[in-house]
């Protein structure tokens, strides 16, 4: 939530992100975050390699476009996963 955001919180995101960044993919307990492709909560659904890599690169370079595209991508799939009988379309400018 905004403006309630606990201490630490940079030190715990970065940990993550570099986590799941090397194929350890950690929901965040402390702020109850999951990761980009919220594969913490679906096993088996990690984004591969080059997608992590290229999400990473976005945050760092404050691509906010970027960035929201990818996560949107990444839910997609999830919400594909769980609900194949449902057609999804996520759109994305």
């Amino acid at each position: 939530m905004m403006g309630c955001i606990k201490p630490g919180y940079k030190k715990r995101l970065d940990k993550q992100t570099n986590d799941w960044l090397n194929g350890k993919s950690n929901h965040n307990n402390v702020d109850d975050e999951c990761c980009p492709d919220f594969s913490c909560c679906n096993r088996g659904m990690m984004a591969p390699k080059r997608e992590r890599e290229e999400f990473c690169r976005a945050r760092e370079k404050h691509n906010s476009k970027k960035v929201s595209r990818m996560l949107g991508v990444f839910l997609g799939r999830i919400i594909d996963k769980k609900f194949p009988k449902n057609k999804v379309t996520i759109v994305t400018e």
